[in-house]
């Protein structure tokens, strides 16, 4: 992805999102896949964008269970919240599922325009409040899903979200990870596999492929009609 199409550079020119790099002190980084980019217990000091590849963000709890995951890919940000709460440390860590490339912004730069008062920094704030209500929609929606019934209908709003109306869903996750992002166990989320299998709603195809029969069926389990 070019970091002109990043949404922190909407609406800016080549060369105003370019003087925009300098000020902000931006740097391009890549990390190796199964690398951390931070972790729990690090300082929160800067702002990142997905220019390729995966980024996995988990949290491992007190008593050393993972309980929370999600999958970031190219165009995404993140480490937002703890930024700008001015957290000590990170309330999850970060971690390359593959080689990523990134676009990491210092928080100084958010803290006020520069001392030449340049327009692209006033638009640059201003994009944040987008980059905002983009992540405000998506954990609506998430707690939509872990609040919509029991878990088949957990998964068939999975499913239905991830499909985007297309058959072949493919999900970046591992079983026992999309256990954890739909809070349930891996058995329990087997169970619920083979039983939309067998009641021809869904085709397994692999571990990470999941082909949707029919949208009707999933549609019905959602809305407690199966």
């Amino acid at each position: 992805m070019q970091i002109e199409n990043l949404t922190l550079f909407h609406g800016l020119s080549e060369e105003e999102t370019k003087r925009s790099m300098v000020c902000s002190s931006a740097k391009i980084e890549t990390y190796e896949q199964d690398a951390y980019i931070f972790r729990q217990e690090d300082h929160p000091s800067r702002l990142y964008f997905v220019l390729s590849g995966t980024v996995l963000l988990g949290q491992i709890n007190a008593l050393g269970r993972q309980n929370f995951i999600e999958y970031l890919g190219e165009g995404q940000g993140f480490g937002e919240i703890d930024l700008f709460l001015e957290h000590d440390i990170y309330d999850y860590f970060a971690f390359a599922k593959t080689e990523v490339k990134l676009l990491s912004v210092s928080r100084h730069f958010f803290y006020g325009t520069c001392v030449k008062n340049c327009a692209h920094h006033s638009r640059i704030i201003f994009n944040m409040l987008r980059i905002f209500a983009g992540e405000a929609d998506k954990n609506l929606r998430k707690i939509y899903l872990l609040t919509s019934g029991n878990l088949r209908q957990r998964i068939a709003g999975y499913l239905l979200e991830e499909s985007q109306g297309k058959a072949e869903v493919v999900t970046p996750m591992k079983r026992e990870e999309l256990a954890v992002y739909l809070n349930t166990t891996r058995p329990s989320l087997s169970r619920e596999l083979s039983w939309m299998q067998e009641n021809g709603i869904i085709e397994r195809n692999g571990r990470q492929s999941i082909r949707i029969l029919s949208f009707e069926m999933l549609q019905n389990i959602l809305e407690g009609e199966e």
